[in-house]
């Protein structure tokens, strides 16, 4: 109970207005978000509720969204282009060839659900397609109505897309769950019209069935539709409203158009609905689109809260700020603008996929202790891909939206059995290697991230459901494939369907993730279980096998026990997941001491690293450059002590595969934070709390980790000659490493760089003493190279 003075009066009146004010303000805030449909948050609280950010830049010259370019590397890969906010539900673009976004072609849709990350696009989603068109309804063509592009051109939050067949130009913007159509049509009488085609889907997708209804200034129903990746099939509710009266409404099935029908339903006949507007007094016709994956009234909910106004610009615009926010998460200084738009290029991919589904899952509803909801997100494509370098770079810039991430991937395992590889429409999809989510759980329990929050009983239990439960009834969508052989006989022998080797390997690095977790939660008899397995990668190691004058590789071996030597070291064969035998090789990230030592030690493992990277086309069976297998390879000369190797071969490789007029083909948008983390001159080891300390390309570099946490890099004496190391300081102290761990940055600090144009002899340590003598005998110099992995006990 509060008692008053009279002396005091005056400044409790005061305190008393300044807290009515700041409960009106969040009020204000939350009303804004709801009605925009805007996720701004940025908490490392317990909570998953979001609270409006600005963009802290004020000059709208200078946001760092100027510096992308959407279209960046899309003749590469399937990379979407198109208006959405960062992991938005609402994907809206064109499609060309039933494929999503090319850089020729007719332009078939505008659908608004698409992923992004190469070989996807094709594959997944191109659905619930709006397409406006100019014909007389006698003579329209149901099947032939698509249109090549008289102009286009993307922006953040932004496309324009001009249809020179019909003479009109379209205009796209997106909120998180609902897109804003602007159609500028030639003044005409009932020639102009919008169609809604249910049937249109990406290529490897198919129609199922669907409903519309359709009214003067309304389109609304759902479709049901199905792929090959990712298994069951899925439903997408949409409504579409317009800001004028059309003057008359069809509806067709099977190629039959009806006129003044409201109504159409079918199986798996293409269905739809058009609606013919009178354009002569006005040519602009707008219209907002809800999408939902929950109900038609939901999307129709979804589209007035989130577009209340069909203010174009103002929505476009609060697409942008949203962008902005999360971009102003890592601000860089020191390079050239063409670096800078290669940066944020990247940096925005990173943020397309995963989609957050919060509230749109129709399978089930889950709540914390708290009775919170626990988020729910979508369109993992894949994590094999994504926990290499994405997921630790959110570690950093997005961690409450890590941590969302992770609480819904433990969720998914509860209602769906597994946790995901692969996810997408709501179901998981086929399993390419390893149950990577292992490593993405790890890597957030090893840097404490979210502690408070995520539910590690389930977590854990979701864990070893992924290590003992062989998903043989679940086909190749979950788990572990063949995983029985793996335990039983300690890999996977090479008559086994799917990948056998490259599965070991992966199945061994997520056996050794989980028993950090293990270890962490002081379940002593799993973490040596697990760690024991770990070591299982070893079953496959041939020493007897040799290439180049290299001996000692990962080969096929049959269930007798014999290795398969016929083996082709430098072939992608079926034994490994799209890569060579050599790749694989070196893709042992949780025990490189090992490796080094079966390799013949340092001196051989070096010349096998040399041989590796020798062709700098960096396009070899040796090593392919975007092969996600393959990603952390340029960093294995830090554990022998020659960190300047992996920064000259990373910075070569930078300069050749990242070019101002293109960006490679990216594997799940993995390759944009791959070159991010290469950029600010770090690169962490997945699945650990681990990063390596390489070369950056920027003089200065600010990570807000968290709204009063920051991770600073300063560099001096950088240029493009000067990419070699020659001191470093890690929060105002010497640091003789090459590495360092999550917890000497987690309540933020300052990693400063002086760089030269040779290597130093000083750093790290004094590599003429690092050999294999001295290996085993704690040699000081042993300290400054990274441990061979995240368990303490090894170091």
């Amino acid at each position: 109970m509060w008692t008053f003075k009279k002396k005091g009066f005056k400044s409790t009146y005061i305190f008393i207005i300044i807290a009515t004010l700041i409960l009106v303000s969040l009020f204000t805030i939350s009303t804004f978000d709801k009605k925009f449909g805007f996720s701004f948050y940025y908490s490392t609280s317990s909570s998953s509720s979001s609270s409006i950010i600005k963009p802290k830049i004020q000059e709208k010259s200078e946001w760092l969204t100027n510096f992308v370019d959407p279209l960046i590397g899309i003749e590469n890969g399937d990379v979407f282009p198109g208006p959405c906010l960062p992991f938005g539900v609402v994907k809206v673009g064109i499609d060309t060839y039933d494929t999503g976004y090319t850089v020729d072609g007719a332009v078939t849709g505008i659908s608004h659900l698409h992923i992004s990350g190469s070989d996807t696009d094709g594959s997944k989603y191109g659905v619930i397609s709006q397409f406006p068109f100019v014909n007389s309804m006698e003579s329209f063509d149901l099947k032939n109505y698509s249109s090549i592009r008289s102009l286009e051109h993307f922006e953040v939050g932004y496309s324009r897309i001009g249809l020179k067949r019909y003479n009109l130009v379209v205009e796209l913007t997106a909120s998180r769950r609902a897109a804003l159509h602007k159609y500028i049509f030639p003044p005409l009488i009932n020639g102009s019209h919008v169609m809604i085609d249910l049937s249109h889907i990406n290529s490897y997708g198919k129609y199922v069935s669907g409903e519309i209804s359709v009214t003067l200034n309304e389109m609304k129903g759902f479709g049901r539709y199905k792929d090959w990746w990712f298994g069951p099939e899925y439903s997408v509710y949409f409504c579409s409203q317009f800001d004028k009266n059309a003057s008359e409404y069809y509806t067709f099935w099977n190629g039959i158009i009806t006129s003044n029908s409201s109504y159409q339903t079918s199986g798996i006949y293409p269905i739809g609905a058009i609606l013919a507007f009178d354009t002569t007094k006005g040519s602009v016709i707008k219209s907002r689109v809800g999408i939902s994956f929950i109900s038609v009234d939901q999307a129709c909910k979804n589209a007035q809260e989130e577009i209340p106004n069909w203010d174009f610009d103002l929505t476009k615009e609060k697409a942008v700020e949203a962008w902005e926010v999360e971009l102003e998460k890592i601000q860089v200084a020191g390079g050239t603008d063409d670096l800078k738009k290669i940066f944020y290029s990247n940096l925005y991919r990173t943020m397309i996929i995963p989609s957050d589904r919060t509230e749109e899952n129709p399978k089930w509803v889950s709540f914390d202790k708290k009775g919170r909801i626990i988020p729910n997100y979508d369109d993992f494509l894949t994590l094999r891909s994504t926990f290499r370098t994405t997921v630790p770079l959110f570690t950093l810039f997005q961690q409450q939206r890590i941590i969302d991430i992770t609480r819904s991937l433990i969720d998914i395992y509860r209602h769906a059995e597994y946790m995901p590889n692969g996810r997408c429409g709501m179901a998981n999809g086929i399993a390419q290697g390893g149950s990577s989510s292992d490593m993405v759980l790890a890597e957030i329990f090893l840097k404490e991230i979210g502690k408070d929050v995520i539910n590690w009983e389930f977590g854990y239990k979701a864990l070893l459901k992924n290590a003992e439960s062989d998903p043989y009834s679940h086909g190749s969508y979950e788990g572990r494939k063949n995983l029985r052989y793996y335990v039983d006989q300690g890999y996977i022998p090479s008559n086994a369907y799917g990948n056998p080797c490259s599965r070991t390997l992966e199945y061994s690095v997520n056996d050794y993730a989980i028993s950090l977790v293990a270890k962490g939660l002081g379940k002593t008899k799993d973490y040596i279980k697990y760690k024991t397995r770990g070591k299982n990668w070893q079953n496959l190691w041939c020493p007897d096998k040799t290439v180049k004058n290299i001996t000692g590789f990962i080969l096929p071996r049959l269930r007798s026990g014999s290795f398969d030597t016929s083996s082709d070291v430098l072939d992608e064969e079926y034994n490994f997941f799209g890569g060579s035998a050599w790749e694989y090789s070196l893709d042992i990230p949780h025990d490189v001491k090992t490796l080094i030592q079966l390799s013949g030690g340092m001196a051989e493992f070096e010349k096998r690293l040399d041989l590796t990277f020798s062709n700098s086309t960096y396009e070899t069976s040796l090593f392919r450059f975007g092969n996600v297998h393959s990603f952390f390879h340029p960093c294995l000369y830090h554990f022998i002590g020659k960190q300047w190797k992996s920064a000259s071969i990373i910075r070569d490789i930078l300069e050749k595969k990242y070019k101002i007029e293109n960006l490679p083909d990216d594997a799940s948008d993995a390759l944009s934070s791959w070159f991010i983390f290469h950029a600010i001159g770090i690169y962490p080891m997945a699945g650990q709390d681990i990063y390596l300390i390489n070369s950056p390309q920027f003089s200065n570099i600010t990570i807000q980790m968290s709204p009063t946490t920051q991770f600073i890099i300063k560099v001096t004496n950088l240029n493009i000659r000067n990419i070699y190391i020659r001191s470093v300081k890690l929060n105002g102290k010497d640091w003789k490493m090459s590495w360092f761990r999550h917890k000497e940055i987690e309540n933020g600090g300052i990693l400063e760089l002086e760089m030269g144009n040779e290597p130093s002899k000083k750093w790290p340590g004094d590599f003429n003493n690092i050999n294999d003598e001295n290996q085993n005998n704690d040699s000081e110099s042993w300290k400054f190279v990274p441990p061979p992995s995240s368990d303490d006990d090894e170091v």
